[in-house]
């Protein structure tokens, strides 16, 4: 007989716990976790661009604002004329590709492009912040513009919640995308030691960056994950203590105190409603013979099979079946009269009939019976709950006193 499977939260619950336990992380959960994560990931690098966009503009001002004090005395320009053109040209087309890149991220019916759009923008910002100071002819304007690629990728690498396959695709395949444009414009005059020192190593310093941010939301998910998990197995515990506290450990039907808690509401309902209550006691007949000849282990399995009856005839979603004690039952019907119960109490003893569930210690039947007793009435503010009760249980009194397997309705009908 094969061993039974643990339910699939606990199994999710041990991956995640070995995962946490891991001193170095890979950058790749189990497939059902990775997908969530990335999900999670991408929803947040779209809310960040959403609410931080404003990041990029600056981006475009700063470099308005070192040419402007470097370069101007008075407001009057004192370099190149040249440098002032492609500065102008340059800060022209990077506030275009901001401009066209915040409506993209403002429109949710391109979310799905999210990454393409954003590699393709910071490329083309990467190539102008590059090839155009490379023109400058003043040797400090030419290397302050470089501070413009380390912030841009600063953002891409510590802000914009990519992962860190997206983030250094951007900064790599930037890098990449310069020296082509530089070998195919032919740029003689090209600084390869500053490009090497600013471009290589901000992506460097970027990468290491993001690999600890992205150890860390990972790390975040997870035990997000695991705090889910285990609210989620409190949950199930806290249902089944309640369910413990209501239900009969052998029968799994209602236990007394539950069936007393729904008796009182119940009463209370028929009264404001004006309706009818009914209760059937029932009793197994000769029960402790029962356990004399047939040992308790069959009269646990022999109440077990008269609980089984009762649940299938309690099947209005009002109706409640208990154990209400030993080997008495009980049935509470709501909206039921007299008739009615006496027909489910009927039909009770058919089922229970039907078992034949062998009784050599009965001296009514060769199988197991029981008797049952019925009573209804509609609940007044005059009459106490206890009323009911004690009618329906004198009824089960003059079944046993009758000759047992039957069913007597209380004479208060």
């Amino acid at each position: 007989m094969s061993a039974e499977k643990p339910p699939a939260w606990e199994a999710e619950y041990d991956t995640v716990r070995d995962l946490l336990g891991q001193s170095f992380m890979r950058l790749r959960f189990p497939a059902s976790f990775e997908k969530e994560f990335r999900q999670n990931m991408n929803t947040r690098a779209l809310e960040t661009v959403r609410e931080n966009y404003w990041m990029l503009f600056l981006l475009a001002l700063s470099a308005v604002l070192i040419i402007y004090f470097q370069y101007t005395v008075g407001g009057v320009w004192i370099g190149a004329v040249e440098d002032l053109r492609l500065a102008v040209l340059m800060g022209l087309c990077i506030i275009s590709v901001l401009v066209i890149f915040t409506a993209l991220a403002k429109s949710p019916s391109m979310d799905r492009h999210f990454f393409s759009y954003t590699v393709v923008c910071c490329l083309l910002m990467l190539l102008f912040m590059t090839i155009f100071p490379a023109y400058f002819r003043d040797e400090v304007l030419r290397q302050r513009s470089t501070y413009l690629v380390i912030y841009l990728l600063m953002i891409v690498y510590g802000v914009a919640n990519l992962r860190l396959h997206q983030s250094a695709f951007i900064g790599f395949t930037g890098m990449g995308a310069v020296v082509l444009a530089v070998n195919v414009l032919g740029m003689q005059r090209f600084d390869w030691g500053m490009f090497m020192q600013f471009f290589f190593l901000t992506n460097l310093v970027g990468v290491g960056n993001n690999y600890v941010v992205e150890v860390r939301e990972r790390r975040l998910f997870l035990q997000s994950r695991l705090l889910d998990l285990e609210k989620r197995q409190l949950n199930k515990l806290s249902e089944r203590l309640v369910q413990l506290a209501r239900e009969d450990g052998l029968t799994g039907l209602a236990n007394r105190r539950h069936f007393n808690d729904r008796f009182l509401m119940e009463w209370e309902r028929a009264r404001r409603d004006g309706k009818p209550l009914a209760l059937v006691f029932s009793d197994v007949d000769h029960f402790k013979a029962f356990n004399d000849k047939h040992g308790h282990l069959e009269g646990d399995r022999a109440l077990i099979a008269v609980a089984d009856v009762l649940k299938s005839v309690a099947t209005r979603p009002g109706d409640l079946a208990a154990r209400y004690g030993g080997e008495e039952f009980v049935l509470l019907l709501p909206n039921t009269t007299c008739d009615g119960a006496m027909e489910v109490a009927r039909e009770l003893i058919a089922g229970i009939d039907a078992k034949a569930i062998a009784h050599r210690g009965s001296k009514v039947a060769k199988h197991v019976t029981i008797s049952a007793g019925v009573a209804s009435m509609v609940p007044d503010v005059h009459i106490a709950p206890a009323k009911l009760i004690d009618l329906a249980d004198e009824a089960l009194y003059a079944a046993k006193h009758e000759g047992r397997h039957r069913v007597v309705v209380s004479t208060a009908c």
